[in-house]
């Protein structure tokens, strides 16, 4: 039986005098919501925000006159190599993608997984195809890391989509990694799943899964392996989505196979993003070693500059006080979500 109360919510509202109103009293509604499995808060209103279509023309023909590394003819000297002991060959290649150690070391094993020769993807054109080396070779890598070094327990394959992602380079690129220690939100997640088999002596995933399909307000859909529903508590700006593996409890498990059901499901909310004007995005897939009610998971955050001053959607709420706030309800978009998931392809 599922436990009762996962989603919890205090509503509340500001009382003001209106100026779009005559100055007459009013009051503005708002939402205090609790993560289901870490308990972190944030806040969710109710604001008519529409996204303006982006002009990246300049931005990508700047990028193109600014030194690429990840371009063909100055890929293998600008980029470096693993040691052979780590990974032979030097290099992790497949079809199109190249995968060589990230500069910017994240974690002990950190890499980069340039999709191919093309400096710019449009997202229209993020195809399961057009993604599926990348990802494929980020997955080996993870790998081959977990083979090479047992005392890594944590992995991820990270993708910053275009700057207002916070990405510095156009040329599209995944950032696998692997750890000995989790990331704040992999740590969360962790001990929350602890606590609610402690407190429950069942899987928080099996319920959360169920709950959500029964419940219906946030449940997307299904391919294959992967269940994909709106998050209760968003982390951005705008209303964000996760992917849950629920038979994937650790990075041995997931297979190719489950990577292109994922860019499925994937490349179905980038066309939601793209009709809402929404061109830029984080992705992070979370896996571990081996945790017995842990589930492979991975979150997908619509990123934007909100107005046409050109302001970050990430403000002292998110990077003082670790506080999300979003625009409006993941539930008031879930329908169009699913309407433009269920599409045939």
């Amino acid at each position: 039986m599922v436990q009762e109360n996962m989603f919890k919510k205090i509503s509340s509202s500001a009382r003001i005098l209106n100026p779009f109103k005559s100055h007459t009293p009013d009051e503005l509604p708002f939402e205090i919501r609790f993560d289901p499995l870490t308990g972190e808060t944030g806040r969710v209103f109710h604001l008519p925000f529409k996204a303006e279509k982006p002009d990246f023309e300049k931005t990508v023909k700047r990028s193109k006159e600014i030194f690429c590394p990840f371009c063909p003819e100055v890929l293998a000297k600008s980029t470096p190599a693993f040691p052979e002991d780590i990974v032979p060959g030097s290099r992790i290649t497949v079809g199109s993608a190249s995968v060589f150690p990230n500069m910017v070391p994240f974690d002990q094993y950190a890499a980069v997984a340039v999709f191919s020769e093309r400096h710019f993807i449009p997202m229209e054109e993020l195809t399961p195809r057009t993604m599926g080396d990348a990802f494929f070779a980020s997955l080996r890598f993870l790998k081959r890391i977990q083979d090479f070094d047992r005392k890594i327990k944590f992995f991820s394959i990270n993708w910053n989509y275009m700057p207002p992602a916070g990405s510095s380079i156009v040329h599209p690129h995944l950032q696998p990694s692997a750890s000995e220690v989790p990331t704040n939100h992999l740590r969360r997640q962790m001990e929350g799943l602890e606590r609610y088999f402690e407190k429950y002596k069942r899987n928080y995933w099996a319920d959360f899964v169920e709950q959500e399909k029964s419940l219906g307000e946030r449940y997307i859909g299904e391919i294959g392996s992967t269940f994909w529903v709106m998050n209760f508590l968003p982390f951005g700006f705008l209303p964000d989505v996760s992917c849950i593996l629920p038979e994937r409890g650790s990075l041995s498990e997931l297979t190719e196979e489950d990577i292109t059901l994922f860019l499925s499901g994937l490349s179905r909310i980038l066309r939601y993003f793209l009709e809402q004007n929404v061109y830029s995005f984080n992705l992070a897939l979370f896996c571990v070693r081996r945790a017995e009610n842990f589930r492979v998971n991975a979150r997908i955050c619509p990123r934007l500059l909100p107005r046409p001053i050109g302001n970050s959607d990430i403000a002292c709420p998110q990077m003082l006080h670790g506080e999300s706030y979003t625009v409006y309800s993941p539930e008031s978009v879930c329908g169009a979500v699913r309407e433009v998931f269920q599409r045939e392809d």
